[in-house]
C-alpha cells in the first residue's frame, strides 16, 4: 500500500516537472546542488582535510545547516586546524558560499516574472557560482600541495560531485537564459 502510494506521488512530481520551462527545470537543479549537495560536499572536504591531520570532532563552521546538525566550532578554540582550512582563500570561500545562499530566495522569486528580471538575477547568480566555483578548485588543488596525493580518489568523488557538477549545471542554465533572449532579440530594430 505505502509503496503504491509513494509510486503516485513521484508520478506526479515528475509530471509536475515536466510541466515546468527548461529554464526553470535547470534553475531548481542549480538551487538543490547549491543548497544541499555542495553544503554537503564542503562538509565533506573539511572533514578530509581534518582527518588528514588526524583532528577528530566537528568541523561545521557554517551557521547554515539545511539537513545536518554539527556543533559549530569556533575559531578561538585551541584545536588544530588543516592548513587549507586556516588560510584566507577559506575564509573568503565560505563567505562566498554564504552569500550565494542569500541571492537564491530572489532568484527563485524570479522565476515568476518577466525574462530581463530573471536574466539579470539568473547571470548574478552563475557569475557568483562560478567564482565560488574557481574558488572550490583552488582549494582542493592547495590541499593536494600541501597533503601530497594520499586522498586523491576521496578529492575525485569531493571534485567531481562539487565544482564538475557545479559547472555542468551552471553552463546549461546560462545556455538556456542567454541562448534564448539573443536568439528572440529583434536584430532588424536594433
Amino acid at each position: 500500500m505505502i509503496v503504491k502510494e509513494l509510486k503516485l506521488v513521484v508520478h506526479r512530481i515528475c509530471r509536475h516537472m515536466c510541466s515546468i520551462s527548461p529554464i526553470g527545470r535547470d534553475a531548481i537543479l542549480l538551487i538543490i546542488h547549491n543548497t544541499f549537495l555542495l553544503y554537503y560536499i564542503i562538509n565533506r572536504f573539511k572533514h578530509l582535510a581534518q582527518a588528514s591531520i588526524n583532528s577528530p570532532g566537528p568541523v561545521n563552521t557554517f551557521h547554515y545547516m539545511p539537513l545536518v546538525y554539527e556543533t559549530p566550532v569556533l575559531p578561538e578554540t585551541d584545536r588544530t586546524w588543516n592548513a587549507v582550512l586556516k588560510t584566507s582563500t577559506w575564509q573568503y570561500f565560505e563567505s562566498v558560499f554564504l552569500h550565494n545562499m542569500a541571492l537564491m530566495l530572489p532568484f527563485i522569486l524570479t522565476l515568476t516574472v518577466s525574462n530581463y528580471k530573471l536574466l539579470f538575477m539568473c547571470s548574478l547568480l552563475c557569475v557568483s557560482n562560478l567564482f565560488m566555483l574557481l574558488l572550490f578548485t583552488s582549494l582542493i588543488a592547495e590541499f593536494l600541495y600541501v597533503n601530497g596525493l594520499k586522498q586523491i580518489l576521496q578529492l575525485s568523488v569531493i571534485f567531481c560531485l562539487g565544482p564538475v557538477c557545479q559547472f555542468v549545471l551552471v553552463c546549461r542554465l546560462l545556455d538556456k537564459t542567454w541562448v534564448d533572449v539573443i536568439v528572440e532579440f529583434d536584430w532588424n530594430g536594433y
